[in-house]
């Protein structure tokens, strides 16, 4: 560019020496210069070629004034190039700045979420650890969860062993009005066979009450647990102040959806999950 502009300001020089010599020329001419007539010629002579120097001069003029005026142009042309340039490169540079950030505050939030996953999972463990109890007592023959297995039946129910417990799985529909914690009539009879079996068989046994719902809270989880909750607690109340069981020996547990037995796309599956759970522990009071 300084290459450029220098060469411009060259021809605005010799633009200048031009027009002064042709100033001479159409006055008194360039003494001993080129427009001096040749010995010999006549006056009448040099002065008739002077007009057509003048015009050529002239002309020569017109076409570098042409020039030096299209010069100008593309001169202020490239500086407004350049000031795009710059424009787009500090445009540039701010988007980077930009998605630098926004990278940060990604990289931030996914160690958050990560962080959030893993206290959710020791709250979790915990919560699974606090509903194994240690009685640290053995159980006798006679009391022995696994030979109780075979023993208890209740009709409707589905009765199966979980490791050292015995669950005795109650669907929610017969226990409850739908999406309510209130028990129907029929619920009652279920629970109170419920509760002459867990007097036959598991007099001495840790129970726990589960609460099970399906995902149709999924937007609300708080909802889900508090539902499995109420759930829960009316069995509760049910088995202590119908069946007379000690309460002492019950405990409550709200699930919400994090336990399904089925999936939630049909609503066979989901009927599958609506579900109390009576957890019997072998550990003795």
């Amino acid at each position: 560019m300084d290459k450029w502009m220098s060469a411009t300001a060259q021809r605005r020089a010799a633009l200048a020496a031009l027009a002064v010599c042709a100033g001479l020329a159409a006055g008194t001419g360039c003494k001993n210069g080129a427009f001096q007539p040749p010995p010999g010629a006549t006056t009448s002579t040099g002065s008739a070629a002077l007009p057509q120097q003048n015009q050529a001069l002239a002309a020569q003029l017109q076409d570098l004034n042409r020039r030096v005026a299209q010069l100008d142009l593309n001169n202020a042309d490239l500086h407004r190039q350049l000031a795009q340039k710059a424009q787009q490169e500090t445009a540039a540079q701010e988007q980077v700045k930009l998605l630098q950030s926004q990278l940060q505050s990604t990289a931030q939030s996914y160690k958050d979420s990560q962080l959030a996953q893993q206290q959710a999972q020791q709250k979790v463990t915990a919560l699974e650890a606090s509903t194994h109890f240690r009685g640290g007592a053995s159980i006798s023959a006679n009391s022995s969860v696994k030979q109780s297995l075979a023993a208890v039946s209740i009709p409707g129910l589905d009765i199966r062993q979980d490791g050292e417990v015995i669950r005795i799985e109650v669907p929610a529909d017969k226990l409850f009005s739908t999406g309510s914690s209130q028990i129907v009539s029929n619920g009652q009879r279920i629970l109170d066979e419920v509760a002459a079996a867990i007097v036959r068989s598991y007099p001495r046994q840790r129970i726990v009450i589960e609460g099970h719902t399906d995902d149709s809270f999924a937007a609300n989880p708080a909802a889900a647990h508090a539902l499995a909750g109420q759930q829960a607690q009316a069995v509760f109340s049910q088995l202590v102040e119908r069946g007379r069981l000690p309460a002492r020996q019950l405990s409550v547990l709200a699930m919400g959806d994090n336990y399904p037995l089925a999936s939630n796309a049909t609503p066979a599956g989901k009927a599958k999950n609506r579900r109390i759970e009576i957890v019997v522990y072998p550990d003795s009071l």
